[in-house]
């Protein structure tokens, strides 16, 4: 952990002090609630004095309403860093994760949305988890429908569930056994190729198809999968447990409040912040900003802890945890840990490796 040369040891033990304490009560510290804290191995005058210095320096303000100090955004990266022990999950709450993300979980939305809402309880704050990036996902099966004489539906499911649809207007010409044709036939061509693959071999495949032998088969293997590779949206994020951010006392007003729902509210948002966590000159690990670290200015009140999640050792999508910056770092930390290293081996185990 980083040391704060500007701190000595009882500047340290105040300012701990006040940040586990504020921490557990939303309150403002005072002198003596702190000596308390400590054991009295200092009197509350003496303590007054390091909460004033601590003051100067910036780690801590005192609200106009208490006498008592709160930590400031400095004093929690302190904290953090410097003065935050190690949080070891209890039994129950290692059983919940495994029991929550166990082997039945089978799709990609049904796992993201688990995962978020175990995170979201278990720490009792906003969970949000990206999916994986689409370029590095594989096709595993195609399958054209017919809807009517006029359309048909294609489904594009990959190696980690994930399922797409569109509608295409169907040719005059196109058979029923021509569909089932075409969808052999996306098969034989894009099965097992990944989507940065599939695209590649689909410009190479534009190129060939005027020597096709079946000019109209080829044609609608170019739109069908240019269609579903091409209408490119972003990756999806999901969010839940907003409602934990009414109960935190530090948002009860409402013009605090606003700012931050509507970047909770606009995943696009969501997206860039978590995006951030996967900056490649970042080592593994989670990752905690705090208050006005953060990029997004509606979320400068807030802390954010999250992880990168890796499928096959590669970095594919980040969860993590959104609260007020009075969080129980430590374990909301751990839990971070546990349930992104959960979800990318299961997600590694349904991209077969």
């Amino acid at each position: 952990m980083k040391q704060d040369a500007s701190l000595n040891d009882r500047q340290k033990d105040v300012l701990q002090a006040v940040v586990t304490t504020h921490i557990m009560t939303a309150s403002a510290v005072g002198s003596r609630t702190v000596a308390k804290k400590m054991g009295f191995k200092l009197s509350p005058a003496s303590i007054r004095n390091v909460m004033a210095d601590l003051e100067e320096q910036g780690y801590v303000r005192q609200p106009h309403t208490s006498a008592g100090r709160v930590p400031t955004d400095v004093g929690y990266r302190v904290y953090v860093d410097d003065l935050m022990d190690i949080y070891e999950l209890a039994l129950d709450e290692l059983l919940r994760i495994e029991e929550s993300l166990g082997p039945g979980v089978v799709g990609l939305e049904e796992l993201m949305g688990l995962a978020c809402r175990l995170l979201s309880f278990l720490t009792q704050y906003t969970a949000v988890v990206q999916t994986p990036k689409v370029e590095t996902e594989t096709i595993r099966h195609v399958e054209i429908v017919s809807l009517t004489s006029e359309k048909i539906l294609t489904i594009l499911v990959t190696n980690l569930g994930e399922v797409r649809k569109r509608v295409f207007s169907r040719p005059a010409r196109l058979a029923d056994e021509e569909i089932e044709k075409l969808s052999a036939y996306l098969n034989r061509e894009f099965c097992s190729l990944s989507f940065a693959g599939a695209r590649s071999h689909l410009e190479s495949y534009h190129k060939l198809s005027s020597a096709s032998e079946d000019y109209l088969l080829s044609q609608l293997a170019i739109e069908v999968m240019a269609g579903l590779f091409f209408d490119e949206t972003p990756r999806e994020v999901f969010l839940v447990g907003m409602e934990n951010i009414f109960s935190q006392p530090e948002f009860q007003d409402v013009e605090r409040l606003r700012p931050l729902l509507k970047v909770l509210d606009e995943k696009k948002q969501l997206n860039e912040l978590f995006e951030t966590f996967l900056c490649g000159e970042m080592t593994p690990g989670v990752y905690i900003r705090i208050g006005r670290e953060n990029p997004v200015d509606g979320i400068t009140s807030c802390s954010v802890i999250a992880s990168p999640y890796h499928i096959g050792g590669r970095t594919m999508g980040a969860i993590g945890v959104i609260g007020p910056t009075r969080m129980h770092y430590a374990r909301a930390s751990s839990l971070v840990a546990v349930v992104a290293d959960k979800l990318g081996h299961i997600l590694t185990v349904l991209s077969g490796g």
